[in-house]
């Protein structure tokens, strides 16, 4: 089959800043290796009059106004707060990064909704080998400021925790000496994963609400790198307390704690979720239940 794939990304400088670039990019991989013949179009160019066999959204930032006689299935990954039930009406399918909202979905729409959680792409992230667990530094975060609070960070910082940050916009809110850089390229990530010593998380609020879990997660775990997140009931009921949460500073202070008395244990967490992610949770996984699903529905 012939897919267009309709990302969000700009075309311009910012693209590969996007995080919706480099999903696509990997979704892209995977379902060509699947013997899928796939092109991208990004935001300034969705409006064409190419026939592929499916439309495929990547709905995040924008919305995008189907055709009538193409084959569209959406995948909402992010910003779900934006997406309107009879925007979902418009497609032949439609895929959420959340359980729970699938479910709300599939009772409130006539479209077939079907859960799809977001993933990690298990060749460019996975635990590196060159250094046993003790060699691990850092507390890190990756990620701009978007112009709100990020407590997670904030608080590492007035711990004076040794803690690095990526991104945009931190000036405003920490010490400049701990911002290494305010981009790091995606295909770099992993190796940082792999040698740092904890990673700091957090979700958009609309996220937490609805039940989608960030690609920053499956990311990390697939390095075998711990995570102190935010409380996200969606992520506890998939994870356990295999992983570090925080609904308020006390809390995250405790799971400071907790890394730093007894990173061993921590780690061994971590590691028992790895093959998870790295079986279950995968772009490969993604493609081929997005293949099989299309057929499925197409064949009818």
């Amino acid at each position: 089959m012939k897919w267009i794939i309709k990302n969000p990304a700009p075309t311009d400088w910012r693209q590969d800043k996007w995080g919706d670039f480099h999903f696509g990019r990997s979704l892209t991989k995977y379902l060509e290796r699947l013997g899928q013949r796939v092109e991208t179009d990004y935001h300034t160019e969705w409006n064409n009059e190419k026939k592929p066999d499916v439309v495929l959204v990547l709905r995040g930032k924008y919305p995008y106004e189907t055709k009538n006689n193409d084959f569209n299935i959406m995948w909402n990954i992010s910003h779900p707060q934006s997406v309107s039930l009879e925007e979902y009406e418009m497609y032949d399918i439609v895929f959420v990064a959340s359980k729970t909202y699938a479910d709300f979905l599939s009772k409130a729409i006539s479209t077939p909704v079907y859960p799809l959680l977001q993933c990690t792409d298990t060749e460019e992230f996975f635990e590196q080998k060159t250094a046993s667990y003790h060699d691990r530094k850092d507390f890190i975060f990756v990620g701009n400021t978007r112009e709100v609070e990020r407590p997670c960070v904030i608080w590492s910082a007035e711990l004076g925790l040794p803690l690095k940050v990526w991104g945009r916009g931190w000036s405003k809110w920490i010490d400049k000496e701990l911002v290494v850089d305010n981009y790091i390229e995606n295909q770099k990530l992993g190796e940082l994963y792999s040698k740092s010593k904890l990673v700091l998380n957090d979700h958009w609020e609309d996220m937490k609400e609805y039940g989608y879990i960030n690609n920053r997660i499956f990311d990390a775990l697939a390095c075998g790198l711990p995570i102190i997140t935010d409380y996200h009931k969606e992520l506890y009921d998939l994870f356990g307390d295999k992983l570090l949460y925080y609904k308020n500073k006390s809390e995250f202070e405790k799971c400071i704690e907790e890394v730093i008395l007894s990173y061993p244990s921590v780690k061994a967490k971590t590691d028992s979720l790895k093959d998870i992610v790295i079986d279950h949770f995968s772009f490969e996984n993604r493609a081929q239940e997005l293949i099989d699903t299309v057929k499925k529905h197409k064949d009818k």
